[in-house]
């Protein structure tokens, strides 16, 4: 439906401005001096959209991107880890770009300018989104049309399957030192945050994600009939793949001592919910951002991140002679192929591998022969 408005401005210059707004299609509108001009535009911008759009009453056609989106992240983000509270803001970033569209309108090309546009943004900081946030906000466009075709049936396929992904170089390993880990650790200590310093402790001794640590609840921590152990069961992952994660002292003497806290205060048989509820909202996990922040600066440790705790925890393992499929379950990654990244970290226990085998077979003198040195020495034939 076509609309003509008069508009006058601060001079008191007469201008029109025509408006197109079709079902399914965002808004389109321009502004013209004459009236005349302004009709005719709308009418050739209304019938150049209803000629060019596919008219036909299937699904795809009775559905927005806005709907699909709003029905996503109001039943499927919110079984991911931590409420898929990470992904909110992509959709609703989605919601703001196509959420005008009609589902059958909806374009590899249209997709693939979105993400153009995406990566001439600014970021708070004033600069251009890394290629593995642009990535971050493609999946999840990506995985709420696959959920649409697959489960709901509201489109036939998806225009993100041919889209180009960017190239992400996630090659990070970033990990603490040990002395960047005891400044940190007693600079969380002396935070005016009672939760930091266990979440962070948690983090480093169990390689636990951030939205799984803050996603724990009490009954999912599980304690053997012998006390030899003791599990905290993670339902909601980031691949959607539940696993048992091993609770080791110190942080777990400290889960049992904010429990006994917890129950002696509430007088109750059973302590439940959250782990690390928000004061305000005891559904929702505690805002650790600006703990977290003030913490590392008092330690004096730049260019860390809250996720490069759990590069700390595989580089460790890996330090300490554990294979790459130990570390990956530890993870909980689906392949080695993310944990190879630490693998340059395993070399020294692999040299003495290597070395204890010499010794063993060959007499301590092996080690000597195949000294630096010696080898120099060595004439060539």
């Amino acid at each position: 439906m076509a609309a003509i408005r008069e508009r006058k401005d601060q001079n008191g210059k007469v201008s029109y401005q025509a408006q197109v707004r079709i079902q399914g299609y965002p808004p389109q509108s321009k502004t013209f001096l004459r009236k005349t001009d302004a009709k005719q535009w709308a009418i050739q911008t209304e019938t150049e959209i209803r000629t060019g759009m596919t008219i036909r009453k299937s699904t795809a056609s009775k559905h927005t991107v806005r709907e699909m989106l709003e029905r996503y992240r109001d039943n499927v983000l919110i079984d991911k880890a931590n409420g898929g509270k990470d992904h909110k803001t992509h959709i609703a970033w989605w919601i703001d770009e196509l959420g005008h569209y009609a589902l059958s309108e909806v374009t590899t090309d249209l997709v693939t300018r979105s993400m153009d546009k995406l990566k001439k943004s600014k970021t708070r900081l004033g600069k251009s989104p890394a290629p593995a946030t642009v990535l971050r906000y493609l999946m999840a466009l990506s995985h709420a049309f696959n959920v649409a075709r697959k489960q709901w049936n509201w489109c036939e396929s998806s225009p993100v399957e041919n889209v180009q992904r960017p190239k992400v170089k996630n090659e990070r390993t970033r990990y603490l030192t040990d002395a960047e880990r005891e400044a940190l650790l007693h600079a969380c200590k002396n935070s005016p945050n009672a939760d930091l310093y266990l979440v962070v402790l948690l983090a480093i001794s169990t390689g636990m994600r951030k939205g799984e640590i803050m996603g724990m609840r009490w009954q999912d921590i599980h304690t053997a009939p012998d006390q030899s152990f003791t599990r905290v069961h993670l339902t909601k992952t980031k691949n959607d793949k539940a696993r048992s994660v091993l609770l080791t002292s110190p942080a777990l003497e400290l889960l049992e001592e904010r429990r006994t806290k917890l129950l002696d205060s509430l007088q109750a048989k059973t302590a439940t919910g959250l782990i690390f509820p928000s004061m305000v909202n005891v559904d929702q996990p505690v805002d650790l951002r600006k703990p977290w922040g003030s913490a590392l600066e008092t330690a004096g440790i730049d260019g860390f991140r809250f996720h490069d705790l759990r590069h700390t925890t595989a580089s460790y393992l890996a330090m300490n002679g554990a294979s790459l499929l130990s570390i990956s379950k530890v993870l909980g990654h689906k392949t080695t192929k993310m944990t190879e990244r630490y693998s340059h970290l395993a070399t020294s226990h692999i040299d003495e591998i290597v070395r204890s085998m010499n010794e063993k077979k060959f007499g301590s003198t092996a080690n000597e022969t195949n000294t630096p040195d010696r080898l120099a020495k060595t004439p060539h034939q």
